[in-house]
């Protein structure tokens, strides 16, 4: 049964209900936050690429098969004409009663504005070393990957 897709009038909101649905392990609503393109792309933390809807739905299936938490440790962001580049480090945990992060990531969101409000168009992430966390450059803006 078709259901609409909600319309997401800025991206911080697109922002947190994608953590939101990585916390919960909510697949689709995961997907939904997608642009409706065949050309999105998501590039994982070991390298894996996906493209398109069919892609993402069978690589995130494995990656939300248990909650994942996703904390900000740093965000920068800037806009321009109906285009949102996010980018942030983030320390990842998984709903296994630790403490700890199971490790951490850059990540890089770009968001576009369309017919359907803001949506994600690429996700870029990539493995960080632990030790480089608390390094001065991370601390600040370490720009876009």
């Amino acid at each position: 049964m078709f259901r609409p897709a909600r319309l997401f009038h800025d991206v911080d909101e697109v922002i947190e209900n994608w953590y939101q649905a990585l916390s919960k392990g909510d697949l689709e609503t995961a997907l939904s936050m997608w642009f409706d393109e065949d050309t999105i792309t998501c590039i994982l933390p070991d390298g894996v690429r996906l493209t398109g809807h069919n892609e993402l739905r069978v690589g995130f299936r494995d990656l939300m098969n248990r909650p994942l938490f996703l904390d900000t440790i740093s965000s920068t962001s800037h806009s321009y004409l109906g285009t949102t580049f996010v980018d942030s480090t983030e320390a990842v945990s998984f709903n296994d009663g630790s403490v700890e992060p199971k490790f951490f990531i850059h990540m890089t969101i770009i968001l576009v504005q369309g017919a359907q409000g803001w949506r994600i168009a690429h996700m870029h992430t990539s493995m960080v070393d632990r030790q480089l966390i608390s390094s001065p450059p991370l601390s600040g803006d370490h720009g876009f990957h």
